[in-house]
């Protein structure tokens, strides 16, 4: 009976969809322009002068633009987001269904965190793939801006030996200096605000400064050259952080596994496990275990990164 009503309520979920015309490219759109407002040209033109710095918060969502962008996965957050609202859809029946509320609040919650973790491993390999290009093109900049020092043209004479998306930022370091402003100084400073990345934050703030202090350049290589030690690092290291991970999901497979082997040896206990309030409490502990344990085991199993 309880099927019956289930599938059911799932019938009717999806007649509502279609009649409504919910596309799964129209959830996602929705749920964007929540976490994104259109920005006018006055604005715009604000934080193009430098007038008004972009916030943590803004920063992360273009960083997740960007990334979703360079690596062609706009399709697949529009269904990682529809799958989310169906999944808790799915989650309070499931709830209402069986009387356990503790279980609608688990299903709901993991449906949610999904799309944000798969947008976390996404910016993950994102900046992987940035600190990669960046230990390219920093070194060829540099190299030029110590031979003429002139930023803006040692730039404009390595632009075409950088891979996208590094390139896109100093395009607009380009066409900030010889459109917008004169100002050097300035520009790199929005420049900073177009990668996210500690080491490329403080070669820009060494660039500034030797805009005043040409001595200092020489420092510019060092840094440079820091993130070719951490890519080394990160790869001594990738075999390490990986083994955690898998002791992690075996022990998670055996306590998952527990489940089938209780109702095949003894289906008494199985009902408990099931149907009582305490059996259910068990549960609920279980799986919120789960999840907690397997998003910090992908927290701290990440590539290191630098920090100031």
């Amino acid at each position: 009976m309880k099927i019956i009503c289930l599938l059911g309520a799932l019938l009717m979920t999806a007649a509502i969809i279609i009649l409504l015309g919910l596309t799964p490219q129209r959830i996602s759109d929705d749920i964007m322009s929540l976490l994104h407002r259109e920005k006018s040209l006055k604005d715009k033109v604000v934080t193009a002068q430098g007038k008004r710095r972009k916030s943590r918060l803004q920063r992360l969502f273009d960083n997740m633009t960007n990334a979703l962008a360079a690596t062609h996965s706009e399709n697949k957050f529009t269904l990682l987001i529809t799958a989310a609202v169906i999944g808790g859809c799915v989650g309070v029946l499931f709830g209402a269904l069986f009387n356990n509320i503790l279980v609608s609040v688990i299903l709901i919650a993991a449906s949610l965190v999904v799309p944000y973790v798969y947008v976390k491993l996404l910016l993950s390999n994102y900046k992987k793939h940035i600190s990669e290009e960046l230990e390219t093109a920093l070194s060829i900049i540099t190299t030029n801006y110590i031979s003429n020092g002139d930023i803006a043209y040692a730039v404009q004479q390595s632009i075409d030996h950088i891979n996208p998306p590094v390139q896109f930022a100093f395009i607009n370091f380009l066409a900030r200096v010889d459109m917008i402003s004169s100002n050097v100084k300035l520009a790199i400073e929005l420049l900073k605000d177009d990668i996210d990345n500690e080491i490329f934050w403080e070669w820009c703030d060494t660039l500034i400064e030797c805009q005043d202090n040409s001595t200092q350049r020489v420092s510019l290589q060092p840094l440079a050259a820091r993130l070719s030690d951490i890519r080394i690092v990160n790869a001594e290291l990738s075999n390490m952080l990986m083994q955690p991970r898998k002791e992690v999901f075996t022990m998670i497979g055996l306590v998952l596994a527990n489940y089938p082997l209780i109702f095949f040896l003894n289906a008494d206990w199985f009902s408990v496990l099931t149907d009582t309030l305490f059996g259910q409490i068990v549960n609920c502990i279980v799986a919120v275990t789960i999840v907690i344990v397997i998003a910090l085991t992908y927290k701290y199993t990440q590539p290191i990164e630098f920090k100031r």
